[in-house]
């Protein structure tokens, strides 16, 4: 880094001045008072304030200027002594500035402050159930129901809607396509013909998955009869979604572009057609993110069915099945959800007349004596005649009326469905039929007080609104408020379906992988296509290809985000399926983060003609088949007159520093980039390290080198950097720093490779510390950490990583792709004698332990950044063989932190929910979802597990976390999959450590249910997510002259605590895909705990407040638009100019326009 004197004294002058200026002139009242005399006296209070605190700042700041004019003498003398000095100690750590972010006082008040109360909170019905499972008889989870015909009259009428549904899995038993062309073409074409034929009939669809294929195949009258239907309201689209998403591993980005892509869909191919209510009968446990993402799309109601039946059980015991579902973060009741829980077993036709199933499968007819499926319970269904009619209808009518007892209202809700029914004439004909006849005798006999009717689940909800307002004088005003989630789900005695938050990882790891890259894709298309509108000249081929690659990436994110894709719980066919589908997106995202990066960088844009057959860059990350481990290139660096270009692109709207890992052919390199000096670029060299790679037979290459550089990347930008072979007139590079190596347990010395000193082999090992710049890490001879120290403050916490193994029951039910059922409390994995290696670097650090089944890495990089202040762990896990059959491996961290029973899991990567260790619940019943993090604390510390994957986690002891890391199952678990868990893949998992220190004095969150990650916390989880990706140049050296060193799109940065969700380019044509003017913009505003440092970061928070303009300066029109989260509906217009505040932990959109 070079200074110049009187740059650095009116740099800092500058810096003192604008911070002066900006106190004095930015509003910081708090957001939305008006002109009433509270909110007058409020603004004095304030302004009073504000003076005092200006006074105090003066004074600080006549301190600061002192500190800048020795900080500028101390500059100047380090870089005289700089000009002397060479390398003394090739080991020496690398000085490091730190850094934090600069949180606005006011920001850390909403993590202090209490939630709003709520009727029922889920935690507190779990302190009070006794989970005692008792035998309710012919309802065997409830209990025996009684009711009183006088409750019903003529005025007051029992009303039920008999709702036609058929649940089609996009992928499951079969794969996708092979579910359409068997059954669900058939299903569509007999659902438009039989409508037709039965005016009275209704039916409800869920997937678009499917209806979007079966669209394509339709003629114009088909396509007019589906649109009639539709407004008509006989055909309703329920939820609207690509699928209906498992709940517990997807996370709320993919949920949400699930959501998107079919809403989207709707808009386009059926005449603006908008979902009003949420359809969630199949996934295995129930998020209130969900509930979240359908409310701020704009929808009035939500139905759930898999939740643990002593929860349902205990919520019909108060009637409270249907209640306004808020999210236990909000302070006010804006996120109420009202939302309907089926009360029984399941969702096919046994289970949800009523209570008794024997009773209710006589009344699905297609069980029909003769047909293809019959009843368990050995009574068939009857076809209804004038002779039994009246016995029939009674016997319905009792279950309807028994139904009704667990609701408030007298209004019952009856779906008629199941998997993939609704498939033939024969079955359409007789539930008509049969019903029909039912249906007519009791709403003909006055003296039975009922009235029952087809319908669709909007025509159920709208009548429950009504009789609610009848009552109350509000739509809602019958229903209790409840908060707090559905996890870990049971369906029956201690079967928890905790298994499928880690089965099949590798594939978990992979949809994580897609997701960064459609992100990255998204965003660096959407701005190449508004950059080709600001140039004047669109560049349609490149475009076409762009959107095309975008389109079926999408799909393939969305179809993974499925209940049985994500999930882990398809057959190994289905499931491979799923993979390729994701591997060949990743392989068109590349490619369109390629072309749009070369475009983007390209200094002539208007004259560029792209070359869709040219591969710009290679993003070092390639995979020869779907289960593959990614591998990375290796630059070949061959000529000192033609450097190589690397570009480090990145996604997040902030910018960013952080290590950088490539791998080069040869050591004697420098790497810089081009840095502008008084209008001259200048060629700046930055410190490097080169560190071994070691080959399968634990030699070191001698033509594949480590290179790791600190690259500094600006918000959703590019930034070359330039990796040159050294001419001989130049000597050593002074900036790059050679890693040392030790192994231990092991006698063979590896030849020794320059320029990497002789290898230290130790037969045996001994205790060594590893540092980076804010932790200390301590490991034991074996490799294994055990213990962080915290340079601020030097305290030393015990952070012990072991491994653990679980079994599955001897007798009985055993584990499975769903069930987790441990045939104990687990044992440690003990490590033999492993291979243990130590590499350690002035940039990086690594200690990597090798056994047969696992290699277990963990990473300390000497950076500014955030990725220097957590331990970085990979573990690759290996159980493909018949060693490990019936085992499940765990990672557990053992602390000395005071956590007690409490832990700390996240919802979707949305929001942190708390968690209690129950004694009268089994192990498997303390595991939950971990999709991206989880974290114990006490007042003093806290220590997190940040994830790149979806696992399962739990504390299985106090200072204690755990996270599954895979499992061979050698049998089915009776769910319907009929195979085990035997298809285990060499499975990378990702993970960062964090150790905080609450700041003394501070305060953390509200005693509540409700937590927050760290600032730190959530930048952690966003650089697992969304890493910087390396774009390394693939032209011709010669061809790079025409590209920019650097692409900076932003003015000026977000908030710490404001993160782009996404920037995506909307489609125009409904069959082939092409780019709209139109881009979706999305943002969240992270809730946080201001009680721990924000390290490594050079954000601050504003109080949420953001402007277009200074996001995108050149890109865009003036208008924007506030959208609905999906898009289906319109909000305000305003200026992009506008400053716009966004709320805590909300979500919102915007409409951009090229």
């Amino acid at each position: 880094m070079r200074f110049r004197k009187s740059n650095v004294i009116l740099g800092l002058a500058l810096v003192v001045g604008m911070f002066l200026f900006m106190y004095l002139v930015i509003d910081s009242s708090p957001h939305g008072l008006y002109g009433d005399d509270d909110a007058k006296k409020f603004e004095l209070k304030n302004l009073e304030t504000k003076l005092k605190n200006l006074e105090t700042d003066l004074a600080l700041n006549q301190e600061i200027i002192k500190e800048i004019k020795g900080s500028v003498k101390e500059i100047i003398e380090a870089q005289e002594i700089q000009k002397k000095v060479s390398h003394v100690s090739r080991m020496g750590k690398s000085s490091v500035n730190k850094t934090m972010a600069t949180i606005d006082k006011n920001d850390a008040t909403f993590a202090q402050m209490s939630p709003s109360t709520c009727d029922i909170e889920m935690s507190k019905v779990y302190d009070g159930l006794k989970f005692d499972n008792l035998d309710g008889g012919v309802w065997k989870q409830g209990w025996e129901i009684t009711y009183d015909k006088k409750q019903w009259s003529q005025e007051s009428k029992l009303q039920v809607f008999v709702v036609p549904h058929s649940h089609n899995d996009p992928g499951w038993i079969k794969t996708f396509e092979r579910y359409y062309q068997d059954q669900t073409r058939n299903i569509l074409d007999t659902m438009v013909r039989k409508l037709i034929e039965y005016p009275k009939m209704k039916f409800i669809w869920a997937e678009i998955s499917y209806l979007s294929m079966w669209w394509m195949e339709q003629p114009a009258n088909v396509r007019e009869n589906v649109q009639k239907l539709l407004e008509e309201g006989r055909l309703e689209i329920v939820t609207g979604g690509y699928v209906m998403p498992d709940e517990a591993n997807s996370h709320y980005t993919a949920i949400l572009e699930q959501l998107l892509y079919g809403h989207e869909w709707c808009n386009i191919n059926l005449n603006g057609y908008k979902p009003n209510s949420g359809w969630s009968i199949d996934p295995f446990g129930m998020s209130p993110t969900t509930a979240y993402l359908l409310k701020r799309a704009g929808f009035d109601n939500m139905l759930i069915q898999r939740t643990h039946y002593s929860v349902k059980k205990h919520l019909a015991k108060e009637q409270a099945l249907e209640f306004r579902w808020r999210q236990h973060w909000d302070h006010g009741e804006t996120s109420d959800m009202f939302c309907h829980m089926m009360p029984f077993y399941s969702y096919d036709v046994p289970h949800t007349c009523g209570p008794d199933p024997k009773v209710c499968c006589q009344f699905d007819f297609l069980r029909l004596p003769g047909g293809r499926v019959t009843c368990p319970w050995n009574v068939p269904p009857k076809k209804i005649t004038a002779s039994n009619v009246r016995e029939r209808s009674e016997t319905l009518l009792d279950q309807y009326r028994k139904k009704s007892q667990l609701y408030k209202s007298d209004v019952v809700f009856v779906p008629l469905g199941d998997d993939f029914r609704w498939d033939s004439d024969k079955e359409w004909d007789n539930q008509y039929t049969n019903y029909q006849a039912l249906m007519e005798y009791i709403n003909s006999h006055p003296e039975l007080n009922a009235e029952v009717q087809w319908g669709t689940l909007s025509d159920y909800f709208n009548q429950v609104r009504k009789v609610s307002e009848t009552k109350t004088g509000d739509e809602l005003g019958l229903f209790p408020s409840l908060s707090g989630d559905f996890f870990t789900y049971a369906d029956r005695d201690d079967h928890y379906w905790s298994g499928y938050f880690t089965t099949r990882p590798f594939w978990k790891n992979l949809d994580r992988v897609l997701e960064g890259y459609l992100r990255s894709g998204e965003i660096f298309f959407s701005m190449a296509w508004a950059e080709m509108e600001y140039i004047g000249s669109d560049k349609t081929d490149l475009a076409a290809k762009c959107i095309a690659n975008l389109v079926e990436a999408r799909k393939s994110l969305s179809l993974f985000q499925h209940h049985d894709g994500i999930t882990g719980t398809a057959k190994d066919h289905v499931v491979m399926d799923y993979g390729e589908k994701m591997l060949n997106s990743i392989n068109l995202l590349q490619e369109v983060i390629a072309q749009s990066s070369n475009f983007l960088l390209t200094k002539s844009k208007a004259n560029f003609k792209p070359n869709l057959q040219t591969t710009y860059f290679d993003l070092d990350d390639s995979r020869t088949a779907a289960w593959s481990v990614p591998s990375k290139t290796v630059i070949q660096v061959d000529h000192a007159d033609m450097p190589n270009r690397v570009v480090i692109s990145n996604s997040h709207a902030r910018r960013r520093q952080e290590m950088v890992s490539i791998r080069v052919s040869m050591p004697n390199i420098r790497v810089y980039y081009m840095n502008m000096i008084e209008d001259e670029e200048e060629e700046e060299t930055i410190p490097t390290q080169i560190s071994p790679v070691f080959k399968s037979d634990g030699e070191i290459s001698n033509i594949e080198f480590e290179l790791i550089f600190l690259a500094t990347v600006p918000a959703l930008g590019l930034q070359t950097y330039y990796v040159r072979q050294l001419k001989p007139e130049e000597g050593n590079n002074e900036e790059m720093s050679v890693a040392t190596v030790k192994i231990f347990n092991s006698k063979a010395q590896p030849f020794q490779v320059i320029p990497f000193e002789a290898v230290d082999i130790s037969a045996a090992g001994s205790d060594f510390s590893l540092s980076s710049t804010f932790v200390t890490a301590d490991f034991d001879s074996s490799g294994m950490l055990q213990a962080i120290t915290t340079k601020d403050d030097s305290v030393k916490t015990q952070a012990k990583i072991e491994f653990w193994e679980y079994g599955t029951k001897a007798r009985g039910d055993k584990s499975g792709a769903y069930l987790f059922l441990p045939d104990g409390p687990g044992k440690v994995k003990n490590l033999k004698n492993p291979l243990v290696r130590i590499v350690e670097g002035k940039l990086r650090s690594s200690v990597t332990v090798h056994q047969k089944w696992i290699r277990h890495i963990v990473i300390l990089n000497n950076s500014p950044g955030v990725d220097g202040t957590g331990l970085m762990i990979e573990n690759d896990i290996d159980l493909t063989s018949e060693g490990q059959n019936n085992r499940e491996i765990s990672m557990r961290v053992s602390s000395n932190v005071g956590s007690g029973d409490v832990f700390f899991t996240d919802l979707n990567g949305f929001q942190m929910i708390r968690r209690k260790r129950y004694a009268k619940l089994p192990i498997q019943a303390n595991f939950y979802p971990l999709p991206s993090m989880g974290y114990i604390q006490d007042q003093k510390t806290r220590l997190s597990i940040i994830s790149g994957q979806p696992l399962g986690g739990t504390s299985a002891a106090s200072g204690q976390l755990e996270v599954m890391l895979d499992r061979r199952l050698m049998q089915d678990d009776n769910r319907g999959l009929f195979q085990g868990v035997q298809d285990n893949k060499v499975t990378p998992h990702h993970f960062t450590l964090l150790l905080e220190r609450q700041i003394p004095g501070s305060k953390a969150e509200a005693d509540s249910p409700a937590s927050y990650p760290s600032l730190l916390g959530h930048a952690l989880r966003h650089s697992l997510n969304n890493p910087l990706f390396r774009l390394l140049y693939m032209p011709e050296h010669y061809q790079g002259h025409t590209l920019k060193n650097t692409y900076k799109p932003v003015d000026k940065d977000l908030p710490c605590d404001i993160h782009v969700v996404n920037l995506r380019t909307m489609i125009t044509h409904p069959l082939v895909p092409a780019p709209s003017d139109q881009a979706a913009l999305i943002l969240h505003r992270q809730g946080f705990t201001s009680a721990y440092r924000p390290l490594g970061m050079t954000c601050a928070t504003n109080g949420g407040k953001i402007s277009m303009d200074e996001l995108f300066p050149e890109l865009y029109s003036t208008n924007v638009k506030q959208m609905s989260l999906s898009l289906m509906y319109d909000g305000m217009k305003m200026e992009k100019s506008f400053t716009v505040s966004i709320q805590p932990m909300e979500l919102y959109s915007f409409l951009l326009t090229r």
